[in-house]
């Protein structure tokens, strides 16, 4: 938490002098330990394993996020209070006693009987944030005991916060609200105490997707009676969200409460260094000097960012004294450092480093120049960093040949953000897009013709074999495709040809009933052949042949009632119980006028 403190008072201190980098001069000596009581908090640097020196250069450049995002990296890391669990914990602890009583008496509201399924439903979530809030207390009293488990992954409390604002938002809460709760000023109280909480989950939330303008509303909803609880990660959001939203002067307010609240007492050293001092000694006096060379690594470390602060500090001091005709280069130069804290790669890409680089060119000799690099040089790594991965992006999903995704994506870049170079990348990027989506569309192309072709050999295949039905099956699937035109003229042949081969089989077993002296067997052979017929009409009813097959099927039930007029009823009745059409007449062809006649005038005798 102290880390944050120091970083709160850098992000201050730039507010109030409006500078933003530091000057040419080699670092400060380090002071004696008795005066850590009198600095300020110190930000926490991420440390090797191994003491490293840092080298002098000629100019000193402040590493680490953007100004906007200097306290929410680090306090992201950390537990919730102690106070803001066990607060949740009694919340809930208060709402599984009514579930219990609502649960013994069998009805919830007055006047209405609860629903056992909602019943299970809310106490497996309320069991389930309890829960994790009990375990969440329980690593964060492990972390008193054990400093190195004193972080945690963000997400998971991110993820029980959501939980928690679910279930507050959800009928389970209304159900398990107690109607008789005490008096009235502890359940406003308690109301309050979780319209805070979820107000402050809110804008972490909001925070962490950039959606400042969402954070100020949120935070215009806090109880008033509550602001004095308001945890400080909520309040450095709040603050950082005003300096997006270009309202500076409410930024500095925000942020002096941030500093005068994380302020060190007279009576006992606070600050971040203290505390690591009395840890790296620990650490020193039981034996464990791997982890006490550590701690001291870190405080050199600490005391050499301070040395860098003293300096800016320097350098924005000199820059304030200069006379008065100086105020066009300290105008444009605050309106530099105000879109350098309110810089975000997304949205300005590489507009800020322009800025820098202008005025460096307005006014190379200016005491703040080393300041401006310093923005110049920050500002470059961020936009090419963000650069970089969104053209990652990109190519993630062109080498998922998702070549009009990569395009939509790649048209979502404002080109007022980007230099010449950048442009260029771009448009090479998008002209690489559309030849891949070009070349992929003519694989798929090619791959569907050889499809097709394949088909259409397969068809031809099977009318050689005089497969005429699983033959037209094949040119019917070719119907939607390139092939539509010669699978047509090919489906009006095979019919013909199918059609004149049933006709032929009608006419060799009406040529056996003439044939025939035994009366069953001469039944047998017309029905069979007036089947053979009529089929011919249902498969294939639009071939040029069919008023023949009408003649021929009148011819054999001619026969048919010389020998039984109630042979012919019979075999309608057997007609109408056998299934329908089997759907064949769907891929036919309309009939074709004039055509000419392939068949002979008549295979069928008309006298026995």
């Amino acid at each position: 938490m102290k880390k944050l403190a120091w970083s709160a008072c850098i992000l201050a201190c730039t507010l109030t002098f409006a500078g933003c980098a530091v000057p040419k001069k080699p670092l400060i000596e380090r002071p004696a330990p008795s005066a850590v009581t009198k600095q300020p908090p110190v930000a926490s640097p991420t440390v090797p394993d191994l003491p490293t020196e840092v080298p002098q250069s000629e100019q000193l450049i402040i590493e680490g996020p953007l100004p906007g995002e200097i306290v929410e990296k680090n306090i992201e890391e950390e537990f919730p209070s102690l106070q803001y669990i066990d607060a949740r914990i009694a919340e809930y602890g208060r709402k599984l006693e009514r579930w219990k009583a609502i649960d013994d008496k069998g009805a919830g509201q007055p006047g209405k009987e609860p629903d056992p399924a909602e019943m299970v439903s809310c106490f497996r979530k309320l069991q389930n944030v309890m829960q994790g809030y009990d375990e969440m207390r329980g690593r964060v009293m492990q972390a008193w005991q054990m400093p190195s488990a004193g972080r945690t992954d963000g997400l998971s409390i991110v993820e029980l916060q959501k939980s928690d604002i679910e279930f507050m938002e959800s009928s389970c809460a209304r159900l398990l609200t107690d109607p008789g709760d005490q008096s009235v000023d502890d359940s406003r109280q308690r109301e309050d105490g979780d319209d805070l909480a979820e107000l402050e989950t809110l804008i972490d939330r909001y925070s962490a997707s950039r959606e400042y303008q969402e954070v100020a509303k949120v935070w215009q909803k806090m109880p008033p009676t509550q602001l004095g609880r308001v945890n400080l990660r909520t309040k450095i959001h709040y603050g950082n969200a005003l300096i997006h939203l270009n309202q500076q002067a409410k930024a500095a307010e925000m942020y002096q409460q941030v500093v005068d609240q994380m302020s060190v007492s007279d009576d006992q050293a606070t600050d971040l260094v203290s505390l690591r001092k009395v840890l790296a000694d620990l650490y020193m006096a039981s034996g464990n000097t791997k982890a006490a060379a550590i701690q001291y690594h870190k405080i050199s470390e600490d005391y050499q960012n301070i040395g860098r602060i003293e300096e800016w500090s320097k350098l924005q001091l000199s820059a304030l004294d200069r006379p008065a005709e100086a105020g066009p280069e300290m105008r444009e130069y605050s309106t530099l450092l105000r879109n350098y804290l309110g810089f975000v790669p997304e949205e300005d890409g590489y507009k800020v480093l322009w800025q820098a680089e202008k005025f460096l060119e307005q006014y190379p000799y200016s005491p703040v120049s080393s300041n401006v690099e310093a923005i110049k040089e920050n500002v470059k790594t961020a936009a090419d960093k963000w650069f970089d991965g969104f053209m990652a992006g990109v190519d993630k999903l062109s080498d998922e040949k998702k070549f009009k995704e990569a395009q939509e994506k790649l048209e979502t870049i404002p080109a007022n953000i980007l230099g010449p170079d950048k442009q260029l990348v771009v448009k090479s990027k998008n002209d690489e897009l559309l030849m891949g989506a070009a070349v992929d569309q003519e694989t798929d192309r090619i791959a569907q013709i050889q499809d097709l072709q394949n088909q259409w050999n397969r068809g031809m295949l099977l009318a050689g074999e005089e497969k005429f039905e699983e033959a037209i099956a094949v040119f019917a699937g070719l119907l939607d495709s390139e092939y539509s035109a010669k699978a047509q003229e090919k489906i009006k042949e095979l019919s013909l040809a199918a059609a004149q081969a049933d006709r032929k089989k009608a006419a060799n077993l009406f040529v056996r009933f003439t044939k025939t002296t035994d009366l069953e067997s001469r039944k047998k052979l017309l029905l069979e052949s007036r089947k053979v017929l009529k089929d011919i009409l249902v498969k294939y009813p639009n071939v040029d042949i069919g008023p023949k097959v009408i003649s021929n099927i009148e011819r054999v039930e001619q026969e048919m009632v010389a020998i039984d007029p109630a042979m012919l009823i019979l075999a309608d009745q057997e007609d109408s119980q056998t299934a329908g059409p089997d759907g064949a007449d769907r891929i036919f062809a309309p009939p074709v006028a004039n055509a000419a006649e392939q068949q002979p005038e008549e295979l069928i005798p008309r006298n026995q």
